[in-house]
């Protein structure tokens, strides 16, 4: 279950993985503030205050007092909330009981800065939200305290754990039942893989092949299979393209492939600023057979033709805009997810920044989008634009029906007699009264002031 709204009414509860004992608040703020944001920042920290030994779930708080803590609103939480979970920082659970809903929110440890740095999603955004300057200094931060004689030849002397210490054989073979019973009790946790399940139409031996003859560390290649599949799904990077960009990763010295270099390298080769004309259609045309116009046709066809980061950077073409890395980083979930096909989240695309002029995707409007069009089995490109053709339609008429004016067909017309003095001539109600009838008022008036 993904939650689209985020519910004041409903209860929560702060749990921690054990090896959040392993969480550094000076690497939380220097390598992850910068990709999370203020609001998921604050976010987490007070999650983590909430943290109470041996949480049950009667422990439950609502969660409007997660609101008036932060001082934020139920969107901008929700946004915080998806971007912890996104980071690997936050695990989120629900049930829903006889008390009611219930999240429980469970914290995890930060990376150490060598794994952020080896982890290709997490140092990719990092890397564009604040410059090469500044992440090659948190490299050297993170590095500060290692060896800095490159030529130095040391051997490792260190002792072994039998050459000091010496344990019962018969432990060793048949472990002892209160450390199987411990274990049981609390079974290791694997930290969530940021990528796990991502498909790639992406030739793999295509590219071996064209490196075949060239300069570089083959094993280098397998141990940074992950990373090259990354980029390509991001930027539509196709094999040719993927083979220059490796081979101005090599270390010239060692020809060794550097990852770091190579992610720097894609980062800035598509991270460009656009004011070409967009590539995407703009003629209206007569409706096909299929419901959809020669434009939406077209449209189709380019959705087809790009990935998702060329596609937005196509339409922010005309505004001269650029790609920011929340956005990318937004593409990026909906690629993992392999939900909606990649023409079916290039229309999304379109969607907010062309047809609805948004100047930026945003997480919570495009999640908002994401879930309505699967709830309706909508997973493909036609599949989208025809929901969306039937949705404007739909508002329309609401339009329409609304400025209809509206009649009161419940009231009711009541007649009232019409007194006498009414139906006299203008002339005769204007006619000067005699000297009698003026004495017969004043005694009249008289009388009255007496009782």
């Amino acid at each position: 279950m993904t939650a689209t709204t985020f519910d004041p009414q409903a209860g929560y509860i702060v749990t921690a993985s054990t090896a959040f004992v392993n969480f550094n608040d000076q690497t939380f703020a220097t390598f992850y503030q910068p990709i999370l944001g203020p609001v998921a920042f604050s976010l987490f920290y007070t999650f983590r205050a909430r943290l109470i030994p041996k949480p049950t779930i009667s422990n439950r708080t609502m969660q409007s007092e997660l609101l008036a803590h932060i001082n934020a609103g139920g969107q901008q939480v929700l946004e915080a909330l998806h971007r912890l979970e996104a980071a690997g920082l936050v695990q989120t659970y629900f049930q829903s009981d006889e008390v009611g809903d219930v999240y429980v929110y469970e914290l995890q440890p930060t990376l150490t800065p060598e794994k952020f740095l080896t982890d290709n999603l997490l140092s990719i955004l990092l890397l564009e939200e604040i410059g090469e300057t500044a992440f090659n200094h948190l490299i050297e931060q993170s590095r500060q305290y290692k060896l800095a004689s490159p030529n130095v030849n040391l051997t490792n002397i260190s002792h072994r754990f039998f050459e000091e210490f010496h344990i019962n054989s018969q432990s060793i073979t048949a472990t002892p039942k209160t450390i199987t019973d411990a274990r049981k009790q609390s079974p290791i946790e694997k930290r969530p893989s940021l990528t796990a399940g991502m498909k790639t139409n992406f030739n793999w031996s295509t590219l071996l092949h064209l490196l075949a003859n060239q300069p570089i560390v083959s094993s280098d290649l397998e141990n940074n299979h992950e990373l090259i599949l990354l980029e390509h799904q991001l930027y539509g990077i196709d094999e040719p393209t993927m083979k220059k960009l490796v081979l101005r990763s090599i270390d010239l010295q060692t020809n060794h492939f550097n990852p770091q270099k190579f992610k720097q390298i894609v980062a800035s080769t598509y991270n460009v600023i656009y004011t070409q004309p967009s590539k995407v259609a703009e003629e209206k045309s007569p409706v096909s057979n299929k419901g959809l116009t020669s434009k939406d046709q077209q449209l189709l066809k380019t959705a087809a033709d790009y990935s998702p980061v060329e596609f937005l950077q196509d339409l922010k073409a005309q505004t001269g805009g650029y790609v920011t890395s929340g956005e990318r980083h937004i593409l990026t979930g909906l690629v993992e997810q392999e939900k909606l096909t990649k023409e079916a989240i290039n229309i999304l695309t379109w969607y907010v920044i062309g047809d609805r002029g948004h100047s930026t995707l945003t997480a919570n409007f495009v999640d908002t989008i994401a879930n309505n069009w699967l709830q309706n089995g909508v997973s493909t490109g036609q599949q989208a634009l025809l929901q969306l053709k039937n949705f404007n339609k739909q508002s329309q008429e609401k339009k329409k029906e609304a400025k209809k004016p509206q009649r009161n067909n419940w009231r009711k017309t009541i007649k009232e007699p019409m007194p006498e003095w009414s139906k006299k001539d203008k002339s005769e109600l204007m006619k000067k009264a005699s000297s009698q009838e003026v004495a017969k008022l004043r005694e009249r008036i008289a009388n009255r002031k007496k009782k």
